[in-house]
């Protein structure tokens, strides 16, 4: 049995000082009522003729149904007197029908919060009375629907006014299209989670996803940018919700909604490893889940979830991302040529953005297959408090090894880790949220090459852990402007021991990480968007190393897999601080009708760069510290050209700096004397739309870099000078995107890039290719929905071989009794190529109301030996490949409630 509310109004009293009489008129509360003339057959006739329109609900509030009242079942009606101002507001409750005192309580509560639409005579607005009938009825209400409707509005979000012609589309294939009022409605919609896309023509087509409950209507409205008086136009400023004035989007720029992350064929449902499919990222070496992005290190390109930094995006060994999938709204790789709001580093930009927590009742899944296990849960606390945990275990190494090959965890290194994520936001009101989160991370991995000699055993343990913990508090102003504040602290710990010979090497760093986000949004004028704020961050590192000079090995140094390091050891510990504090601005000039966008930054950030050490202590002299400080001005601009409706063009240019790791500022082993890298981005590009779904983008990149760290190239380094800052490099290219939206059943993209990327330790000295060049790298993915709730889909991937130096001989030394490897020209030779097919295959079905995805998940469907790195025999005459995974079949089941 259910409870439901019946309100009415009785009748609508003019109030007699204003018009001079006193007129009845009824109406149901859900409908409107037509303007009427005094005077005619049905009017006082002692009166003039006038025009009058009676008031109209606007918002109308549910009253609660009295506690004591419930078990009883009881019904009743209160009839009230109520008093409404020209405004529309009530400004007076009196009962004048008593149905008891808790009926009497609940009734006059909701009507203070009924909102009018007020009374006109000859278009004045006036005051009026009205009486006004609340009913409380007891009623049954039997779901015997299974399916959904969906129905509402789209409306332009600067006037307010309905949008006609636009499709909203579901990933079912069921549509509609906006009337004049813009109004759309589809029914019959399978309960669950759906994409909603939008388009028309001239609008790029953009997604949003939809939580659909049997047996209840979704009422949506979506308020769009719409360009003015340009038909036809097409702009990638069109959004689905626009809550605030938005800066343009980056120039280039990739982003994948979680709907349609979590289908493509090789992320076992994880969201977030799809930006490993994405245009200008290279492949990861199996086991390494690193980043390489246009040619820069894996280190030089930043993750942001919602503002925060973190370390890393992917655990180690690649298999899952640190963020649970149902945390994710969405996730954007910009490559390069990225805006004034984030700076300290020279590569690109990952960012992520948690999707809303789920408000009307408890919401949760629970995931396992034969990687790991996971589950997560959202739960409102009260009516404005939500909550939203998860927590994810891999098994994958306990599996192998119980299944597999013997030798599978010596070549290939397993992972062993967990995360957990944990949300709890209060709503003030609709305009104004306060977000307290947290989340954590943990790696463990070990990987060991055996050898006849056990001496000669080379074994390496690495462990990664980072917690965030924050607070984001968000206001909408009346006004349009947005106020967003993020402050966040945490801790990063790492620690890798390596033994590659008689010679181990261990290096440790915790640090603590403080980071503020402060962000500003406003449209003052209708052709100008503006974008301040402030973005902070202090780390704090307390490093000790001990070991050989060479280990572990850096990027640029001369060596083969499983080589000895060098048998110079030695030992430091070391405290360093790198902080900074960067206001910047950003703007978004349109013109010549929205076609042009003009998207100038500034951000001005001081660094302060200290360490406890400037030179290696020696005998009971205590340690001096060294600090430094340094200013980066880093101008940045975008440019994006509406050439026609379908083709855009958009280049973009911007300087770049990036602070030294605290790993390099060792007196010891590094510098702690080490300043700023520096980067300049510069790119061109075109977008077309070919269809209203289909569109290719195509981007020309160059990047030029300086002030590169790198190993000295003295024999005998000069004092704290291990390493030195004189290293440059460049990096340039083309990307291709061919991309197909959600058409039908269908969507999926194939993107190509070319890219070249350089190096130079010193001055002086010859360009090399850099370790982590791939000039070709190619992805295809595309899904289809079978029907009757079954998918497949395909990735198929290729990958030029990572760079190695070549062994042209070797000799026997005495000193170290073992054979030393003679190597050619740097970088002059390749692992081969890579190439792969993936397939994924899913059920999805209903256990009750709930929801199920039972999936198979197939990497390497071909059973194709791919080379991931050169090994050689002991005298190095011999040489041979370490291969990654064969067919690894993954089977998964999800179940969402």
């Amino acid at each position: 049995m259910t409870l439901s509310r019946n309100a009415t109004i009785g009748s609508v009293v003019l109030a007699a000082l204003t018009l001079g009489f006193v007129r009845n008129a009824h109406a149901q509360s859900d409908t409107q009522p037509g303007a009427q003339r005094v005077g005619d057959s049905n009017s006082n006739p002692n009166v003039n003729a006038r025009t009058i329109k009676p008031p109209r609900i606007a918002k109308f509030v549910e009253a609660e149904y009295p506690p004591s009242e419930k078990e009883s079942g009881k019904e009743a009606g209160v009839v009230l007197s109520l008093g409404i101002s020209e405004t529309g507001a009530v400004v007076a409750v009196v009962v004048l029908e008593s149905a008891g005192p808790a009926f009497d309580a609940a009734a006059v509560a909701a009507a203070r919060q009924f909102v009018f639409e007020p009374a006109e005579v000859n278009g004045k607005k006036i005051p009026v009375k009205i009486t006004y009938k609340y009913e409380f009825v007891v009623k049954q209400e039997v779901i015997k629907r299974t399916n959904s409707d969906f129905e509402g509005v789209v409306r332009d979000r600067t006037t307010k006014k309905p949008i006609a012609g636009v499709k909203v589309k579901l990933e079912t294939g069921q549509e509609a299209v906006t009337d004049a009022n813009g109004h759309y409605l589809i029914s019959d919609v399978e309960a669950g989670d759906h994409m909603v896309t939008l388009s028309g023509e001239g609008l790029t087509q953009v997604g949003t996803q939809e939580t659909f409950e049997a047996g209840k209507k979704l009422d949506a409205t979506y308020d769009i940018e719409l360009k003015a008086n340009v038909p036809g136009d097409d702009d990638s400023d069109f959004e689905v919700v626009v809550t605030a004035p938005r800066i343009g989007k980056q120039v280039v720029s990739t982003e994948i909604p979680a709907e349609q992350g979590r289908r493509v064929p090789g992320t076992q449902g994880d969201v977030l490893k799809v930006v490993e499919n994405l245009p200008g990222v290279a492949r990861a070496a199996v086991g390494s889940g690193a980043l390489v992005v246009w040619g820069a290190a894996p280190e030089d390109t930043q993750v942001f979830v919602e503002g925060i930094k973190i370390p890393r995006l992917y655990h180690d060994g690649g298999y899952r991302s640190v963020i649970h999938s149902d945390f994710v709204r969405s996730v954007e790789l910009v490559p390069g040529g990225y805006g004034a709001t984030y700076g300290r580093g020279i590569g690109g930009l990952v960012t992520v953005q948690l999707r809303p927590i789920q408000q009307d009742k408890v919401h949760g899944s629970v995931s396992v297959d034969v990687i790991d296990a996971s589950a997560s849960v959202s739960t409102p606390v009260t009516d404005k408090l939500y909550a939203n945990v998860a927590f994810r275990r891999s098994h994958l190494d306990s599996i192998v090894k119980a299944f597999g090959k013997s030798d599978v965890a010596d070549v290939v290194p397993l992972p062993r880790y967990y995360d957990g994520q944990a949300r709890l936001v209060y709503l003030f009101d609709t305009n104004e949220t306060l977000e307290l989160g947290g989340l954590y991370s943990s790696d463990d991995i070990d990987r060991t090459l055996l050898e006849a000699d056990p001496a000669d055993t080379k074994r390496e343990s690495k462990s990664t852990k980072f917690g965030r913990v924050y607070a984001r508090y968000e206001k909408k102003l009346r006004s349009g402007e947005t106020i967003t504040l993020t402050p966040s602290w945490g801790q990063n710990h790492t620690r890798l021991t390596n033994r590659f010979g008689s010679t181990p090497t261990e290096l440790t760093n915790d640090a603590n990480v403080f980071g503020f986000r402060g962000l500003y949004r406003a449209q003052p004028e209708k052709w100008l968007g503006v974008s301040v704020g402030l973005d902070v961050d202090v780390t704090a590192s307390s490093l000790r190393r001990a070991g050989s000079v060479s280990s572990p090995a850096r990027e640029g140094d001369v060596r083969v897999f499983g080589q000895a390091p060098s048998d110079q050891v030695n030992v430091d510990n070391w405290n360093t601080i790198v902080s900074s504090i960067a206001p910047f601005a950003e703007a978004d000039i349109s013109l010549f009708d929205e076609k042009l966008h003009i998207v100038p930054g500034m951000r001005i950030e001081p660094y302060v760069i200290s360490a406890d050490k400037a030179t290696p202590v020696s005998g009971d002299v205590p340690p001096v510290g060294t600090a430094s400080q340094e200013t980066a001005i880093e101008p940045r601009i975008a440019l994006r050209y509406q050439v026609s409706p379908r083709m855009m063009a958009k280049a973009a240019f911007g300087l770049y700096h990036q602070p030294p790791a605290g790993e390099d500022l060792s007196a010891v082993f590094g510098n702690p004397k080490l300043g700023l890298a520096k980067a300049r981005h510069s790119l061109v590009g075109t977008a077309v739309k070919l269809t209203d779904t289909l569109s290719s983008e195509v981007t020309a990149f160059y990047s030029s870099m300086s002030d590169l760290v790198s190993r000295s190239q003295a024999s005998t380094p000069l004092l704290a000078e291990a390493l030195v800052q004189q290293g440059s490099g460049r990096s340039f290219g083309v990307q291709f995107l061919l991309r197909q939206e959600q058409i039908g059943r269908f969507f999926g993209w194939a993107s190509y890039s070319i890219i070249r990327s350089l190096r130079t330790d010193a001055p002086g000295l010859d360009e090399r290719v850099f370790d982590y060049d791939q000039s070709h790298v190619f992805t295809a993915v595309g899904s289809y929905d079978l029907g009757a709730g079954f998918e497949f889909g395909l990735r198929g991937r290729y990958a030029t071989g990572y760079p190695r130096t070549p062994v042209i001989g070797s000799y026997y030394s005495p000193r170290s009794d073992r054979f030393e490897p003679v190597f050619g020209e740097k970088n002059t030779s390749r692992i081969p190529a890579f190439w792969q097919i993936d397939a994924r295959i899913a059920k999805r079905f209903k256990i009750g109301r709930t929801d199920a995805e039972l999936y198979l998940d197939v990497q390497n469907v071909t059973n194709h030996s791919n080379s991931e790195e050169v090994v050689y025999s002991y005298d190095y005459k011999r040489k041979a490949y370490i291969t990654g995974l064969p067919t690894l079949p993954v089977l998964g089941f999800k179940w969402t409630f």
